[in-house]
């Protein structure tokens, strides 16, 4: 008995001919089936080399998926402004938009086109306190999820993300205001951090602070990151002294961080901000 159909075999599910032969057939002695009562099957399996489901058709294919291109289209819905139906005004520079796209990028857009303000009413957005360069890379992000130029800006646009929620956007801004601590600005960088509620970058200040004082104590230098002769000079910079006055709180963070820290001096790697 042959069977050119293709099957699925399941644990636990049995499969069969339901007319394989019939008993009487198989119990007369005349046929020579049953010697000592003993039943001998003899199969034969062909073996499929493709994967072959249940209607016999095979599922191997030469397709190739296309590379997905959503940030590219819609970069060029923000670069070429194709379909706005909003404005949005960066001290006298205007932006058009897209009102879904900014609702469904950042809670502070959506709530302010949600209710019946006047933004809502007019689709026209007064935008202050935001430098027009930095919006506008602010924007390339809501749209691509990409910055140009990030490590130029990252200061800036940390607030400007802080203040519309673009929480990705705001840790790839600490991440590489991380990145590029130096003695000179860390004072300046743990201030932003405080001011804008970005805690890890806060804490890789505070660290980086107290890796150098260590370092200065034992009198060795971070040529990398460590520009003064001296990296106890963090204490004698602008910053520092300004921090003493207008946030005085946060020298006393650090000093109680750097009497409670107890880690080893050399080789402390930095971790990686983690990104919501």
């Amino acid at each position: 008995m042959e069977s050119q159909r293709a099957y699925r075999f399941v644990q636990g599910k049995d499969w069969g001919f339901k007319k394989y032969i019939r008993r009487d057939f198989l119990l007369d002695e005349a046929n020579g089936l049953l010697p000592d009562d003993k039943l001998t099957l003899y199969c034969e399996v062909s073996v499929v080399q493709d994967s072959v489901n249940i209607s016999g058709q095979s599922n191997s294919n030469n397709l190739k998926v296309p590379e997905c291109r959503l940030a590219d289209d819609m970069g060029y819905l923000w670069e070429n402004r194709a379909f706005t139906d909003c404005s949005l005004f960066v001290e006298g520079r205007e932006f058009r938009a897209h009102k879904s796209i900014l609702a469904a990028r950042s809670p502070v857009f959506s709530a302010m086109f949600e209710h019946p303000m006047q933004e809502s009413r007019k689709n026209r957005v007064y935008i202050h306190d935001v430098d027009p360069d930095v919006f506008k890379e602010m924007m390339r992000f809501i749209y691509t999820g990409k910055v140009s130029h990030l490590d130029n800006i990252a200061d800036k646009l940390l607030a400007a993300a802080d203040k519309y929620a673009l929480e990705r956007l705001k840790v790839m801004c600490e991440e590489s205001l991380c990145n590029n601590l130096t003695v000179e600005n860390v004072a300046d960088v743990l201030i932003l951090a405080d001011l804008h509620s970005a805690e890890q970058l806060k804490a890789q200040a505070i660290d980086f602070i107290n890796r150098c004082s260590v370092l200065g104590q034992l009198g060795w230098k971070d040529r990398k990151n460590c520009n003064s002769n001296q990296t106890m000079g963090i204490m004698e910079t602008a910053g520092w002294k300004s921090m003493i006055k207008s946030h005085p709180h946060l020298v006393a963070e650090a000093f109680r961080a750097l009497a409670s820290a107890q880690c080893p001096p050399f080789g402390i790697p930095r971790k990686r901000l983690k990104q919501s």
